[in-house]
């Protein structure tokens, strides 16, 4: 009926300005970001704090580098002038205020002069690092992306980079945004977007987003996108968060984390349009490891409440994990490659080797050391064997579901069985497992014919003397084409259970067992990970009671949602570009008001009393009233909701 939110608000109610809701509302949020209490998962977004900044402003347009950079008529005209005044970070921090435009590579972008690294800057909680579009979202661009190395407390807010294919690249060569030896990086509202292809005859970037060797790296509300091979390739990166986040056209992996990383929570994402869904663990080069993560390639990982949809190969996966936790997924359209054949779920190897590189052509020196200390690996110089075992491999409450049409090749399940260490290896367990107290439980799986083979065979492992997973527990404990979950519109992307199903709700979720630190290797010592898997609420912020059910979304449809939240779900479903990221969880702490906000597009949207509030920038930050909820439900309800 309305073409934007605008046009609606003047239809039902004109200004009214609401000073309590303003002031209490900015309280919660300001130009440093948002209360934690308010993100849209069940994670706390990272917290900025109130930082001492100064202030530098840059104009790609009007600005010039011989002016001071202290006020916006004083600009700037490049991020390298700006970066070269951040140098003291002694009596405060900077905050580069990125005025509108297009910023090109620097100094050119000559294809080996397009630059745009950064590095050598320590900040600290108190005076970080900032760069920032000063008008928000989608209204900055970085021709060529980033290269940053050795940089703390560095905060990257709301830009667009762009590049790859026939726009220029950074020096890092193949990444879009490349990150090295830093900590407490945060990453939030970013769009870094490759070339709109999955292969290397139309697109030259490896990966989107590459970390390596870096601690507390926090990734925020952003999308991912565009790379031949993997989106997201994290490399011994401990510590952080990885959240609300939208990666898809992959030619590969949309996500693996490897090399030692640790204590990472990745939540409330969407992966979709890769070739591969998500893997914790990989292969890895035991030379350029970090001390004390030389055993496994992952530790400490919590994978859940995300959406993973029309993904040809495997969906999850983990090789060489330890205490890994996949729970509250839901699957759909995962794993139809009919050429290849893959499963929704595999438990396989990580593969380690001791391999020159350009910094170290001689690497057993290296390896040997580490292997003293007691890092598995090869003491000689050697290519990547598939030597990496899994132990402590939660697979709790997803819902794996390819509709009719569409099904897995072979089986739902792939789990390697036991084999020797390979020669030369050390330190690691022998034989090698990838099925060490690994528990499939509480999974909802639709694929195939009802005689679709589980996986488990004379050739895989889970056999029947694995007390945690075997062919009798699976069948057991899971739900295998006995019922077929009703989403919603999941070709329409909302995954939720339709209002009319009852089936997801007739099987009820496992109660997840904490983990234990206590079977870790123990030399070299590897500090101790979140033991506990509680996972309290839902994709949307809905808390799990006891009759929780598997998948993103515990609620079977929205008549088990309250007025307000429903019309605020239209809302969000009707006005994306204005109040966005979709599923914020609602919020009743400020004088009596029930509200969300959009981290996305700064917006409010809030009742009291039985009337309906909006602020943001289309009431130009002045409060609305934009009606009653008996008048917009009966609106919201006529669409569906």
């Amino acid at each position: 009926m309305y073409n934007s939110l605008s046009q609606y608000i003047r239809f039902f109610y004109r200004f009214l300005f609401t000073l309590l809701l303003a002031l209490s509302i900015f309280v919660y949020g300001n130009i440093y970001g948002v209360d934690k209490s308010l993100a849209a998962t069940t994670s706390n977004l990272y917290d900025i704090g109130n930082p001492i900044l100064s202030e530098i402003w840059i104009d790609p347009v009007n600005g010039n580098d011989n002016n001071t950079g202290v006020t916006p008529s004083l600009s700037l005209r490049t991020l390298t002038e700006a970066w070269e005044r951040t140098e003291n970070l002694t009596n405060s921090g900077y905050r580069l205020n990125l005025m509108p435009g297009t910023y090109s590579c620097e100094p050119d972008e000559r294809a080996d002069n397009c630059l745009n690294y950064f590095g050598n800057r320590r900040g600290s909680y108190q005076r970080p690092l900032i760069i920032q579009a000063v008008n928000g979202k989608h209204t900055v661009t970085i021709r060529g992306g980033f290269d940053f190395q050795n940089v703390s407390y560095l905060y990257l807010i709301d830009l667009d980079l762009k590049g790859g294919g026939t726009l220029p690249v950074n020096i890092s060569g193949n990444n879009l945004l490349h990150i090295a030896s830093a900590d407490h990086l945060l990453i939030r509202g970013l769009s870094v977007v490759g070339p709109d292809c999955n292969n290397d005859y139309c697109n030259n970037l490896q990966e989107v987003l590459k970390v390596n060797q870096s601690q507390h790296i926090y990734v925020e509300n952003s999308e991912f996108a565009g790379a031949w091979h993997s989106v997201v390739d994290y490399f011994a990166v401990q510590y952080g968060h990885f959240i609300n986040n939208n990666l898809h056209t992959a030619g590969q992996w949309c996500m693996y984390i490897k090399g030692g990383s640790a204590y990472l929570q990745i939540e409330g994402n969407e992966l979709h349009h890769g070739y591969l869904g998500f893997q914790a663990g990989q292969s890895s080069n035991l030379a350029v490891m970090q001390t004390p993560w030389l055993h496994y390639e992952a530790y400490d990982i919590k994978f859940f409440n995300n959406i993973m949809h029309d993904i040809e190969g495997v969906g999850m996966s983990v090789a060489g994990g330890y205490n890994i936790l996949m729970a509250y997924n839901t699957l759909y359209n995962v794993g139809t490659d009919q050429a290849n054949g893959f499963p929704f779920f595999q438990a396989v190897f990580g593969e380690r080797g001791c391999s020159a590189t350009d910094e170290i052509p001689n690497p057993a020196q290296l390896c040997q050391n580490l292997i003293s200390v007691g890092g598995w690996g090869s003491y000689v110089e050697s290519e990547n064997l598939e030597a990496i075992p899994n132990k402590n491999l939660f697979i709790y409450n997803n819902i794996f579901y390819n509709p009719k049409g569409k099904s897995t090749l072979y089986t739902h399940f792939t789990v390697l069985p036991s084999r020797e260490r390979p020669l030369e290896f050390e330190n690691i367990p022998d034989p090698i497992k990838a099925d060490d107290s690994l528990a499939i439980r509480g999974n909802i799986i639709w694929n195939g014919l009802s005689d679709h083979p589980l996986g488990l065979d004379s050739d895989s492992g889970c056999k029947d003397d694995n007390p945690t997973c075997n062919t009798s527990k699976l069948l057991s404990e899971n739900s295998i084409n006995s019922i077929e979950p009703q989403l919603t519109n999941p070709d329409g992307g909302d995954f939720r259970p339709s209002n009319s199903s009852a089936n997801q709700s007739n099987f009820t979720a496992y109660a997840i067992p904490d983990f234990s630190w206590s079977d870790i290797p123990k030399n070299p010592v590897v500090p101790q990970g979140n033991l506990s898997n509680l996972i309290t609420k839902d994709r949307d912020g809905v808390l799990r009671g006891s009759a929780d059910i598997p998948g993103a979304y515990t609620y079977s449809g929205n008549n088990l949602l309250s007025d307000t939240d429903r019309i605020f779900n239209w809302l969000e479903a009707k006005f994306p570009d204005i109040i966005n990221p979709s599923g914020t969880l609602s919020q009743t702490t400020l004088s009596g008001y029930y509200y969300r906000y959009y981290i996305g597009t700064g917006a409010y949207i809030a009742e009291k009393d039985g009337q309906l509030y909006y602020l943001g920038e289309i009431s130009g930050w002045e409060v609305l009233n934009i009606g009653t909820v008996t008048q917009l439900l009966a609106i919201a309800v006529a669409s569906g909701y």
